[in-house]
Order: structure tokens, then sequence, then C-alpha cells
């Protein structure tokens, strides 16, 4: 009796697994997406990264809403999901007890490839929000100092007139 118990629970608890996968395409822009969890998931999402970018900041942010703990993992990787390089990042552990957990970093990627990230794990009842902005290169970053730096000398040269 106790072994169709347990096969009962293991068929609920796998059909109620969801997996997503959320092609973003070029990230250009800062993306974000929020995601509310209830039971085992696995969402993937695919990026490629523009020739004027190196790297991506990434942020995650999750909250336990029931107190009955959130287990997350992520893994990021390059190429098609599941092939190429993997990096776990440090945000492998749980959550338990309503509470929040959040986890951001920066890591230099080559410009034009393909790109993926997944973030797996178990909650009850929880969400999280993953944010996605590209790094620009340092060309851009001197670029910007020098406008701004014109827009102030031509501000200051009305300013005395």
């Amino acid at each position: 009796m106790k072994k169709a118990a347990l096969a009962l629970t293991l068929a609920a608890s796998l059909a109620a697994a969801q997996a997503s996968t959320f092609n973003i395409g070029s990230l250009d822009n800062t993306y974000q997406n929020s995601v509310d969890v209830s039971g085992t998931f696995e969402d993937i999402y695919t990026f490629t990264l523009p020739s004027q970018f190196t790297g991506v900041t990434g942020g995650y942010f999750a909250v336990d809403y029931a107190g009955l703990g959130l287990d997350t993992y992520l893994t990021v990787g390059q190429g098609a999901p599941g092939s190429g390089f993997t990096v776990s990042l440090p945000i492998n552990g749980s959550l338990s007890g309503l509470g929040v957990a959040s986890y951001q970093s920066t890591f230099s990627l080559a410009s034009g490839g393909s790109y993926w990230f997944q973030l797996s794990g178990y909650g009850e009842a929880a969400s999280y929000t993953v944010t996605l902005a590209p790094v620009p290169e340092p060309e851009t970053y001197a670029l910007l100092l020098a406008g701004l730096g014109l827009v102030g000398a031509v501000a200051r040269r009305r300013q005395s007139k």
C-alpha cells in the first residue's frame, strides 16, 4: 500500500512539473520576466548578444509566499540549451520560510554568440523575476561621457551670456 501511495505522489508531482522556454532573441535592451511557481519548474531563457556588447548583467529576485520553501538552481551555457560550455552560478540553495532571495552578477560573454540559462527547482507558492541587461563596450561609455561634457560646456556658455 505504501508503494502505491508513493508511486501516486511521484506521478502527481511529475504531472505538475512546469517547463517553459523563453526565446528573448537579440538582447539589445533590458529584459525582465516574472514567473509564478507551483511545484517543480525548469525554465530556459535563450538569447544572442549583439556585437556592440561585451557581457550581461543578470539579476534574480525570488519570493516564497507560503513559507514552504523554494529551491532554485541556475546554469548558464553557450550554444543550444544543454550543449556547449556550462557555468553554474552561486545561487544554488534554498529559500525557506516566508522569505526573499536575490542574486545579481555581471559576466563577460563573447558578442555575437548564442547563450542560454536555465532556472530550475521546486516551490509550492512562490515567484521569481529575472532581469537581463547587456553591458556596452567601453568605447560606448567614453562616447557617452564625451557627449555629456559637450552638453555641459554648451549649457555653461549659454548661462554666461
